[in-house]
């Protein structure tokens, strides 16, 4: 093992490496979308060359209240280029595109389609399922008898359908990127699917069509020995990591360079993590010290030179059941000493128009007094908790893109992006048990989800910065 002394060129490399108090002013989640776009819409006459936004170097602020601590020691970043109001839409990965991720991902290796079930095994199924419809829901199930007869007979229709086009005999299919059209019975709608699997790697991808689903990229090559990194023992890479002698930092992120590159979008490299194979037996009784070792690099998309925001976890949630979750675009890829490991993309974005070149922004003391406000409110914990105690730490404070949804649509994934500040760091909530013993999680936004692994810097709070509302970036909204 030995120090890399590499930080300096990787960043040339990189480019730019429950009940709670009410506010005093009314800060809402619920936007009044026109309202903001012609709030927020500002035009630079050609004669006039755009202006940054005033701010000092370091952000700093500190908070202690009860169970709750906020610390902030924080690097301010603004784009140097005006902040655009751009519509976008899910639309998944176009085949064109897809071609290419195809052949640089397959790497040469041929890969096949999944196996395809014959006549005469539709023939069975069908036979089978046909039987089932005059008994009752098997014991146990909750289903009712009628509830039961609909699911077999959507099951029948849809055999009978696949069996129009089954083969005589399944013969091995080399795949070359092409999408199969797919269609979605729960929530009718039609989707592009791939996937392939071959001796060394497995690529899935689901893409949509129409913007009224979500859609992903995951690639995986197989490893010898083990079954995956595990990202319970992520490191912020930085000139103290220390990486095996056979991991080399520049050299992984040239591969990942050449996979945005492939992409054919505009993509930079956000976060370089260090993970490893060590577990713990929480999840299935192994434990194991760490072996290999691997870099995880968080992606992000640039749309007119400015950044989107990026979460760490590709968590996301819908609180109303008749919407579909659309999570926040995350492009993630893992790079061992053998090349790409693991590729996921997640809710990639189709831009459809540019509302505003340049956005009209509030000052950066007003958004950090709505900051300084609004922390101990979102993570206010109540007197009935004090069992708990949660430190806020914000290291980072970004001008960039956060994309909303479109207010009144649940049933089409469209949206807008806007100029957010947003903060970046780290949600620790810790319980404290009778015995003495603490457990730490690391929580996201609101904490809506918790892990006792850290994942990497999330999103810890995110305004608009046109308006000076706050945005859930699992909402969207």
């Amino acid at each position: 093992m030995r120090k890399q002394g590499y930080i300096i060129l990787l960043a040339a490399l990189l480019l730019f490496a429950a009940c709670q108090p009410t506010p005093d002013e009314p800060v809402v989640l619920q936007k009044d979308q026109d309202l903001m776009i012609q709030q927020g819409s500002a035009t630079l006459p050609p004669e006039e060359t755009y202006t940054p936004p005033e701010v000092p170097k370091r952000y700093r602020f500190d908070y202690q209240d009860g169970a709750l601590t906020i610390h902030a020691d924080a690097e301010i970043v603004v784009p140097s280029v005006p902040m655009p109001i751009v519509n976008v839409r899910a639309q998944g990965i176009p085949q064109e595109t897809m071609y290419r991720l195809f052949a640089f991902l397959s790497n040469g290796e041929k890969l096949l389609l999944p196996h395809r079930r014959t006549k005469s095994e539709i023939e069975e199924a069908i036979k089978e399922y046909s039987e089932m419809v005059n008994q009752t829901p098997p014991e146990g199930s909750d289903l009712t008898q009628e509830e039961f007869e609909y699911g077999l007979n959507l099951e029948l229709e849809s055999l009978k359908e696949e069996y129009k086009t089954a083969p005589d005999v399944d013969e091995e299919r080399i795949c070359d990127g092409t999408y199969e059209i797919q269609r979605s019975e729960w929530k009718p709608s039609e989707y592009a699917y791939l996937e392939a699997y071959g001796n060394n790697r497995d690529i899935v991808v689901k893409s949509s069509i129409n913007a009224d689903s979500q859609s992903w990229l995951r690639y995986y090559r197989r490893l010898k020995g083990f079954d995956a990194y595990e990202e319970m023992h992520t490191v912020p890479l930085d000139e103290t990591v220390v990486l095996p002698d056979d991991l080399d930092a520049v050299s992984a992120a040239e591969q990942v360079q050449d996979f945005l590159n492939t992409i054919g979008e505009p993509f930079e490299i956000a976060a370089v993590y260090r993970v490893d194979d060590a577990m713990d037996g929480s999840t299935d009784g192994i434990v194991r010290d760490a072996q290999h070792y691997a870099l995880r690099f968080d992606c992000r998309r640039l749309v007119n030179g400015v950044p989107l925001a990026v979460c760490a976890s590709d968590s996301g949630y819908s609180d109303e059941s008749y919407t579909t979750m659309w999570r926040q675009e995350r492009l993630c890829l893992i790079v061992d000493a053998d090349g790409i490991v693991t590729v996921n993309w997640l809710d990639p974005l189709t831009m459809t128009e540019t509302v505003s070149d340049s956005s009209t922004l509030l000052s950066f003391d007003k958004m950090m007094r709505i900051a300084e406000k609004m922390l101990p409110i979102v993570y206010y914990i109540p007197s009935s908790e004090r069992e708990k105690t949660q430190e806020i730490g914000i290291r980072s404070v970004r001008l960039e893109l956060v994309r909303v949804r479109e207010q009144n649509n649940a049933k089409e994934l469209k949206g807008m992006l806007i100029p957010a500040w947003v903060f970046y760091g780290t949600v620790q909530l810790t319980e404290h048990y009778a015995s003495g013993e603490d457990f730490v999680y690391y929580t996201t936004y609101g904490m809506r989800t918790a892990s006792p692994y850290y994942e990497g810097e999330e999103i810890v709070l995110c305004i608009n910065a046109i308006d000076g509302t706050i945005i859930d970036p699992m909402l969207g909204y």
